[in-house]
C-alpha cells in the first residue's frame, strides 16, 4: 500500500497515533529542509517541528482530505514557520538588521550546512529576492511542490505565485551565472 494512501487509512480508522508515526517516516525529512528554509536556523527549525507534530496530531481527527496529507503537514509546518519567524522578529526588532545579509549570514555560520561554490552562489542570489519570491521559489525548487500545492500551503493566488517564481528563477539564474 503507498505511503500517503497508508495514512489516510489510519486516519479512517481513528488510529492516529500510527497516523502520526506513518505521517513522521514519510514526510519528516522534507519538513525539516522546509521549515528550515524559513526559519534559517538548526534549533529553530527543530522547535518549529516538534510544534508541527503536536498540530498535525490534534488535528488528525478533524481531517477533512480536502487536499493531500502531504500538503496538509506542509501547510502546518509553513505556519508553524511563519509564527516563529514573527515570533523572533517582535523580539529582534529593535535590533534591525538587514534580512538578506541576515540570511546568508546565517546560512553558511550553521555547521549543518555545507556549500559548494554553485551552491553557494544559489544561495547568496536567494539572499537578494524578497521574502515571498524566496518562499515560493524554495517551495518550487527545492520542495518540488506544484504551484497549486503551494497556493494551498500559502493561501496566495496562483498567479501571484507563479509571477513570483517566474521573477526570482530569473534573478537567481542572472546572479549564479554572473557568479560562477
Amino acid at each position: 500500500m503507498e505511503t500517503e494512501e497508508r495514512i489516510v487509512q489510519h486516519i479512517k480508522n481513528k488510529q492516529l497515533e500510527l497516523a502520526v508515526t506513518a505521517i513522521s517516516n514519510a514526510y519528516h525529512e522534507m519538513l525539516y529542509w522546509h521549515i528550515r528554509k524559513l526559519v534559517k536556523h538548526h534549533d529553530a527549525a527543530n522547535d518549529a517541528l516538534q510544534n508541527t507534530y503536536v498540530r498535525i496530531f490534534k488535528g488528525l481527527a478533524n481531517f477533512k482530505f480536502k487536499s493531500s496529507v502531504k500538503t496538509w503537514c506542509y501547510r502546518i509546518a509553513y505556519n508553524e514557520s511563519i509564527r516563529l519567524v514573527a515570533q523572533n522578529q517582535k523580539l529582534q526588532y529593535s535590533n534591525s538588521t538587514d534580512g538578506a545579509t541576515d540570511y546568508f549570514a546565517h546560512l553558511t555560520a550553521d555547521p549543518y550546512f555545507d556549500l559548494d561554490s554553485v551552491s553557494h552562489a544559489l544561495h547568496e542570489s536567494l539572499s537578494k529576492l524578497s521574502e515571498k519570491q524566496q518562499r515560493v521559489f524554495q517551495m518550487k525548487y527545492f520542495d518540488e511542490l506544484t504551484f497549486e500545492e503551494i497556493a494551498k500551503i500559502t493561501s496566495w493566488n496562483t498567479n501571484s505565485i507563479k509571477t513570483a517564481f517566474y521573477a526570482a528563477k530569473e534573478k537567481v539564474t542572472v546572479h549564479v551565472m554572473e557568479t560562477i
